[in-house]
Order: C-alpha cells, then sequence, then structure tokens
C-alpha cells in the first residue's frame, strides 16, 4: 500500500473515531481528482438512516466516482468520509469484471453465503448431538444457531429468490447461463437481484432501471419505498426517481447540492435557486455599474477630494462579496425539417404474424396508425417491439400479413443499436461526406448537438452509445420527413440530454411512433399507447398514466371477480362438503338399520313360540323399517341434488 492510500485509510478510519455525525454516510469537505480532472470539489452532506437518495447530473460528473468513495474502492486527497460503525453496504456496479463459473441462479443464492455457513455450523452441531445426546454445551450452541439462523432468514431463502426472481422478471435462460457468458444487461441484472437479497443496511445502485423492462421497474419502486434501509442510487430515470426518491444530490460543476424530496420537488427548487441566483448576479452588475460611474464622475471632477472619494469607491467595489454569473450547461439544439402534410393512413398493419424459428413473436397483429398521431410502443423484454418496428421499416419481412405505409410517408429512423459503416471515419468526416457539407458547415450543425471544439475530430469507434445516438439523429434529421420512428430514444442519455431531446422532439409536427421505457418520456408525447404482450397488440387511447390507471383499474376488478369466484367455491365447496358429509352418514345409518333389521328377523324367528317377546320384537322392527324408509327418503333427495350442483 503506498502511502497516500495509506493516509486516505488513516483519514477514513480516524474519522469513525473522531466524528459523530448524525448522519450515517457523512462527506465532510471531499476532494477527488483523477491525475489534473478535478471531479469532486470540497463536497459535504449527510444520508440519514432509511433516506431514498437520487443521485444525478450530467455523464461524467463524478456520481459513480462518489459511490466508488462510499464504498472504498477509490481514494481522496482531502476532506474525511464516515459511514457509522456497523453498517453492511451492497453496491450494484454499472460493469462487472467478475470470472466466476457460477450460472445466474447460484449467483443470486450467493448473496446467502453467511447463511450457508451458519447452517454448516448447525449441522456440524447436530452431528455431535447425534453420537453425544447428553452434551449440553453442544446442545445450547446448537440452539443459538439455530436462533440466529431462524432470526436471518434461513429457513426463506428460496421463497426470497423467487420473489426476486418474478419481481424482476429475470428470465429462465439468464438463471441457467454461467455469468462470464452473459451479456452486460444480463449481468447487471443478476448483480441487482443479488444485491436486493444481500438485504444490506446501505444500498448502493449505479443506474439499476437500465436493463429492467416497466414492469421491473415498477416492482422495484415498490421495493425501494418499502426497503428497511438506506437506498442511494445512481438514475436518469426521472420517472422512477419521482416514485423512489424523498432527497435528491445533483452533481454540478465538481460541486454537490441537496435538494429536499422527490424529482418534482427538486425541479421547483432548482428553479427558484436559479432565480434567486440571477436576481443577485443583476443586482450586483446593477450596483457594480452605478459604483463605477460615480467614481468615473468623482474622477473626471479632478479635486483631490472627489478623487478620494472615487479610490475609495473603487476599493468598495473590490470588497464586494462577488455573485458569479449563472452558468448554463451546454444543451442540445436540434433542428427539424419536415415536408407537407401526410395522408391519413400513415401505417397499417393486417393480419401480420412473425416467428423466429419455432418462436412465435407477434400473432395476427393489426392496427392502423392515423396522420399526427403519437404513438408509444411498451411492453416486456422479448415481446415484440423491436420486431414490430422492424415490420414497419422492411428490416424484416411478416410471415403472413401485411404492412403498408402512406405513399407521401418519409421517415427518419434512430434504431436502439446504432451502427455506422465506417467506424475509422471521424464525427466531422461523417457529417460532411454523407450530407456533402463544407468543413465549417458540419461544424456548426455539429454544434447544435454538443459536439464542439475536440470532439468533432473523435473517431466514431470511441464515441459512447449516447454521442453515437446523437450523431445518427443529426444525420437523420437532415432530410425532409413527415415520421418519426425512435427506438428506445432516450438511452444512454443523462438528465439534461433528455430534456433537450424532448424539447426538439415537441418541435416535430409530423406523426411519431416510439418505442421507450421512459415513463417520463411517453407520459410526454403519447397520445395513444400500444402494449406489446402475449404475441398481440392492444391498444390504449392515452398517455402512461392513462395506461397505467386503465391496468390498475383492470387488475382490481379482475381480483374483484376472482375473489368473488374464490368466495363461492368456497362456498359451494362447504356446502357440497356438508351434503356429502351428511350422505355418507346417512348411508352408514341405512346399513346399521338394515342390520338391526336383520337381527330382529332372526330374534322374531328365534322367538316364535314367545308371545310377549314376539309382540315386543315386531313392534321394533316397524320402529326400524319406518327408520330406514325416513333415511333412504332423505338420501335420495340429497342425492340428487349434490348431483345438479356438480
Amino acid at each position: 500500500m503506498d502511502s497516500q492510500t495509506l493516509s486516505n485509510s488513516t483519514k477514513l478510519i480516524e474519522s469513525y473515531d473522531i466524528i459523530t455525525p448524525m448522519g450515517v454516510i457523512n462527506f465532510d469537505q471531499v476532494t477527488k481528482s483523477y491525475g489534473d480532472n478535478l471531479i469532486l470539489d470540497n463536497i459535504s452532506f449527510e444520508i440519514f438512516e432509511n433516506e431514498k437518495v437520487a443521485l444525478i447530473g450530467n455523464n461524467g460528473t463524478g456520481k459513480t466516482t462518489l459511490l466508488n468513495l462510499i464504498n472504498q474502492y477509490i481514494d481522496f486527497e482531502k476532506g474525511n468520509i464516515s459511514i457509522q460503525n456497523g453498517y453492511t453496504v451492497s453496491y450494484l456496479k454499472q460493469i462487472h469484471d467478475e470470472l466466476t463459473e457460477l450460472n445466474g441462479l447460484d449467483m443470486l443464492y450467493s448473496a446467502f453465503n453467511h447463511i450457508d455457513e451458519l447452517q454448516e455450523k448447525m449441522n456440524e452441531a447436530h452431528r455431535i448431538l447425534s453420537e453425544h445426546p447428553d452434551d449440553i454445551e453442544v446442545l445450547k450452541q446448537y440452539g443459538r444457531l439455530h436462533d440466529k439462523f431462524e432470526f436471518m432468514g434461513g429457513y426463506n431463502i428460496k421463497e426470497k429468490i423467487s420473489k426476486i426472481i418474478t419481481g424482476l422478471s429475470i428470465p429462465e435462460k439468464v438463471l441457467k447461463t454461467r455469468f462470464y457468458n452473459m451479456s452486460g444487461g444480463e449481468q447487471t441484472l443478476t448483480m441487482l437481484g443479488k444485491a436486493l437479497l444481500s438485504a444490506p443496511d446501505i444500498l448502493l445502485l449505479d443506474e439499476p432501471t437500465n436493463h429492467l423492462d416497466m414492469d421491473a421497474c415498477i416492482w422495484l419502486e415498490t421495493y425501494i419505498r418499502e426497503y428497511k434501509g438506506i437506498v442511494l442510487y445512481v438514475s436518469h430515470d426521472r420517472y422512477f426517481i419521482n416514485r423512489t426518491a424523498d432527497k435528491v444530490i445533483e452533481i454540478s460543476f465538481n460541486k454537490t447540492n441537496i435538494y429536499k424530496g422527490n424529482y418534482e420537488s427538486y425541479l421547483i427548487q432548482k428553479r427558484e435557486e436559479q432565480e434567486r441566483h440571477l436576481k443577485l448576479y443583476e443586482r450586483q452588475i446593477k450596483e457594480t455599474d452605478r459604483l463605477m460611474e460615480t467614481a468615473r464622475q468623482m474622477r473626471n471632477y479632478g479635486t483631490e477630494i472627489a478623487i478620494k472619494r472615487a479610490k475609495n469607491l473603487e476599493k468598495r467595489i473590490e470588497k464586494m462579496e462577488k455573485v458569479d454569473k449563472p452558468v448554463t450547461e451546454k444543451t442540445l439544439t436540434f433542428a427539424f425539417k419536415e415536408i407537407d402534410k401526410i395522408g391519413y393512413e400513415v401505417i397499417k398493419a393486417t393480419n401480420i404474424s412473425k416467428s423466429y424459428q419455432d418462436n412465435l413473436i407477434l400473432d395476427n397483429v393489426n392496427f392502423l396508425i392515423k396522420s399526427d398521431d403519437r404513438v408509444g410502443v411498451i411492453g416486456p423484454n422479448g415481446a415484440g417491439k423491436s420486431t414490430l418496428i422492424k415490420l414497419i421499416t422492411s428490416r424484416e419481412l411478416p410471415d403472413h400479413g401485411e404492412v403498408k405505409l402512406g405513399k407521401s410517408v418519409k421517415y427518419a429512423y434512430l434504431e436502439q443499436e446504432v451502427i455506422f459503416e465506417n467506424t475509422e471515419h471521424t464525427v466531422l468526416e461523417e457529417v460532411c461526406d454523407k450530407l456533402k457539407l463544407t468543413i465549417q458547415s458540419g461544424r456548426n450543425l455539429l454544434g447544435k448537438y454538443l459536439f464542439s471544439n475536440e470532439d468533432v475530430f473523435k473517431q466514431i469507434k470511441v464515441l459512447s452509445g449516447g454521442e453515437k445516438s446523437r450523431l445518427r439523429l443529426l444525420l437523420e434529421m437532415q432530410n425532409d420527413v413527415n415520421l418519426l420512428i425512435l427506438d428506445e430514444p432516450t438511452n444512454h442519455l443523462d438528465i439534461s440530454s433528455r430534456e433537450q431531446l424532448e424539447e426538439a422532439v415537441s418541435l416535430f409536427q409530423g406523426t411519431m411512433l416510439f418505442i421507450s421505457h421512459d415513463r417520463h418520456f411517453i407520459n410526454k408525447f403519447a397520445k395513444r399507447i400500444f402494449e406489446v404482450k402475449d404475441r398481440h397488440v392492444t391498444l390504449f387511447e392515452g398517455n402512461y398514466d392513462f395506461y397505467s390507471k386503465e391496468i390498475e383499474e383492470k387488475k382490481l376488478n379482475r381480483e374483484i371477480v376472482e375473489n368473488n369466484e374464490v368466495k363461492a367455491a368456497k362456498s359451494f365447496g362447504k356446502s357440497k362438503r356438508v351434503a356429502t358429509f351428511t350422505i355418507k352418514q346417512l348411508e352408514r345409518t341405512i346399513e346399521q338399520l338394515e342390520n338391526d333389521i336383520r337381527n330382529t328377523d332372526q330374534d322374531i324367528i328365534s322367538h316364535a313360540s314367545d308371545y310377549k317377546a314376539l309382540g315386543e320384537l315386531t313392534y321394533q322392527r316397524e320402529s326400524l323399517s319406518q327408520e330406514l324408509d325416513e333415511a333412504m327418503d332423505k338420501w335420495m333427495r340429497l342425492s340428487e341434488e349434490a348431483n345438479e350442483d356438480s
């Protein structure tokens, strides 16, 4: 361990002993750099027991760095970081470098390795007890181990894992795949499940919703809200933040800003803060200008007293507490071109079906997208959303049926996985080559899409996913289009870029069709929802909130019907069981009466010469016969009713 690492470790250890803060996690004037690149500058904040905290900011501002600092993966230059003693931490990273041969299911079970060790100790104690049943000390030890095992949920492990698998919609294929053979998204999904199962006091999640479908996002929201512990997560999903966070920490220009409440509360506070800052700055400029003008006039007088006063005013200006000019971050400024209005029928699908080998994805699907429609396509991962878009854009053909685009339709398409033919091209070369622009015109256009300075000389092969998406959108939008097709347009974009994309898209007056898991984006633009599920497409007239309400009402109605059916079945089952029980009782009674009558007949024969006994036996037989007739009548009636019910 080098001296700097040792120094930082010492600072962290000392902070446990010296600092006794109220918060569970405490940053006190922490600074972190990578070489000459300052990431976090003198930041301070606290996170308290059971808080759910969203960490937001543009890509590259230091969100993941902050999580790594809490988890002690990296060092820092100065300040103190403290976590209250005894608090356990679990961290979901974006990139996973585990080389384990465990499959997905075993990775989930590995969250309970500490319980497995406890069970091994229990088994060993049990083995000793079987050989030495009178060993009181071992018996006490076994009791303590058993109590701890039960307290830690050792008997509910399968149930917990099943809940996570269902909630996160982890496919069976992933559960059976070795971890190092999984895709990045599958690894993240598996490790998210493991992190949740470990149930730490502090749960750190780096973009947990990135590879979740909508149902899994909704489930995770509920899970986090109900979680008994601290959850600190990085996310660009504004809808998710709005439903889970009770504090927002924003990293901007190397500083952290703290906001109480969810994302909507953050926006309100942020706007008010910016307005106050702007007013202070304007007031400062106005006052500075006034004092400088007065000082200038004094100097113009030329008298000794006037010049002295001017100097005093200038010193006063120098000593004034300066309010920095409000900084505006670079934003996307897309531009769209359009041709004449499109015809009424933009896209018409008639009885389309599509399979991949034996896997039927879409079955006899019909729909119509009209002029000026804004259609959001949603559904579980693998349900066929991207397949639907490929059929519409003729990238694939349906096995059956037909997809028709209107004659005047001209579309722009931003695919989910952006691919360029020549990845050796620089960004500027690609734009100038494809759009036949001069270098200056190319640079001007690229600037609107946040490609400036040295960024324009980056080769396409080194661009991030978000940068590739921006470049593709730039190229597509320079054509005259009246239909915009987007496949997960906000993927890889931070919140600021998402908001700018939304602003640009809102200027587009044509027809839109888009796939998205971003519920905020869907809410903003969708007038209709296509739900792709179970090989079919279901139409909902409205945005995401309308769709969500409809689904919830349908679920509630279904539960009411199911509960009524269960109650009716229970009631019917109970009455049927009572009837069955009574019939069986009657059958036993009838059998007993028939035996009694047979025995009485034998007694009558035996006492044929004893008139007194014969009279009593004859009366007894008549009574038994009458009871038998009544029992038989009742048995027949109940048997008929039971047959009618069944």
